[in-house]
């Protein structure tokens, strides 16, 4: 789609721009008034919209425009065209999330390379943005949708709450994907996988000779994603005597790398994401109040699979299909009757566990469609007849029944004392970490 909308309410300018703009060629739309352009973009949401700031009476004026343009149509790049004496109101249009102004009278070849790099950037975005988009069409997932296109805008920090495997991630991945500083990666950082003896390191950064095995400068986390989003996934697992650092951060705009006495100012917008109860951390003296409240302003909850299972509908053929097609794999496709046995699952590992059921179903089925006997759900949290389970699984499905029991009961044994449990099991904290995250474990 290459679709260029003007919309100004003077016909001279709409047909000079169209005739420019048509040739080099792209598809190109007009309209006299913002409301009979919000109307049109309902059939036919454009690549690029060229808008006048000033209309006549009684009508919406660009910057309000621009605003619900970026809320019907996110992945839209906005140009404005404005007078000399516009400024205030050009500089008020750019907040909202234009990216480009044209000033009267609008020159040709101005003209051509902003709509040019627009274009660019727009299929740049859709393309992202559709690799990463949240799938489902749930009442549930559609609000979660809509509340992440709304949040996407600001600069403020957000929290995303929900159980292990539920898409928290993602979400943020999506956050940033709409948000202006999307043409940055967006960093991330998981606080329950880091040593927490170099956390203070990791995100704030070091000088040399400031520890043992310093032996260089190094940024930290918020200073490498200066002018982007850094995701600072479980937060509930940060150190108590760290969390006056994060809170210090995020108000000041400002990081101190271990080791230094300057201040280091930072532009990064933060998204947090945990599944744990931080209001309870906050009772049990775990969790700064202060910190929970600046972090919480805006919340995204995810909800758990359970609860919105006619997203499966859309996320079994979307996980079989890109299985199949990262392994290079022939097609195969689900039975309608092994799509309803994956409905009536509960699935205590949420979406991560449903990915994972349907890549050993499409692996280890010989014919090109997956049937319910070929469906097991081995990663069951009720686990008392393992041995049914597993009777007709490979050795590899085996193991990681056995496995995830194992480490499930010793999580539950010890309190969930991962500390513990790793020494018990002969395995470093931080790989234990990954298997619970693997198995999608809630601890």
């Amino acid at each position: 789609m290459n679709t260029v909308y003007i919309v100004d309410d003077d016909p001279a300018i709409l047909s000079s721009l169209k005739s420019i703009l048509g040739r080099e060629g792209y598809d190109i739309e007009t309209e006299g008034s913002p409301d009979a352009f919000l109307k049109a973009i309902e059939k036919k949401p454009p690549a690029v919209a060229v808008l006048d700031i000033f209309f006549g009476r009684n009508q919406i004026d660009g910057e309000e425009l621009v605003k619900i343009l970026g809320e019907r149509s996110p992945n839209t790049q906005c140009i404005v065209i404005s007078g000399e004496s516009d400024i205030q109101k050009t500089l008020a249009c750019m907040r909202q999330g234009a990216l480009d102004f044209l000033e009267k009278p609008v020159g040709l070849p101005r003209l051509i390379t902003a709509v040019r790099n627009a274009m660019e950037l727009f299929n740049i975005k859709s393309s992202s943005r559709d690799k990463r988009k949240i799938i489902g069409k749930s009442k549930a997932t559609l609000v979660t949708i809509a509340r992440v296109k709304k949040l996407a805008g600001l600069t403020e920090s957000v929290l995303i709450t929900g159980e292990t495997g539920t898409g928290k991630e993602l979400i943020a991945e999506n956050l940033h994907l709409f948000s202006k500083r999307f043409s940055l990666p967006m960093i991330k950082v998981n606080c329950a996988s880091l040593n927490p003896n170099l956390l203070e390191s990791e995100l704030f950064g070091h000088c040399a000779g400031s520890f043992t095995g310093a032996d260089k400068n190094k940024k930290g986390f918020f200073e490498v994603a200066h002018g982007s989003t850094l995701f600072i996934d479980e937060i509930g697992d940060f150190p108590l005597n760290l969390q006056s650092k994060i809170l210090r951060a995020i108000q000041e705009k400002k990081v101190t790398p271990v080791g230094e006495t300057r201040e280091i100012p930072i532009d990064v917008r933060l998204v947090f994401a945990t599944h744990r109860n931080l209001p309870e951390l906050v009772k049990q003296g775990l969790f700064r109040e202060d910190l929970f409240f600046r972090i919480s302003t805006f919340t995204i909850d995810t909800p758990p699979l359970r609860d919105r299972v006619e997203d499966i509908d859309e996320l079994a053929p979307f996980f079989l299909n890109q299985f199949l097609a990262e392994n290079e794999l022939p097609q195969k496709a689900l039975s309608s009757e092994a799509l309803s046995k994956l409905k009536e699952y509960h699935y205590p590992g949420n979406i991560r566990e449903l990915s994972k059921i349907i890549k050993n179903s499409a692996f280890f089925t010989e014919a090109g469609t997956i049937l319910p006997e070929d469906i097991d759900f081995c990663l069951q949290s009720d686990t008392s007849d393992i041995w049914a389970k597993t009777r007709r699984m490979p050795l590899i499905g085996c193991k990681e029944c056995f496995e995830r029991e194992l480490i499930t009961r010793r999580m539950t044994a010890m309190n969930n004392d991962v500390r513990k449990v790793a020494e018990s099991l002969g395995m470093i904290k931080n790989n234990l970490y990954r298997k619970l995250k693997y198995f999608s474990i809630d601890y």
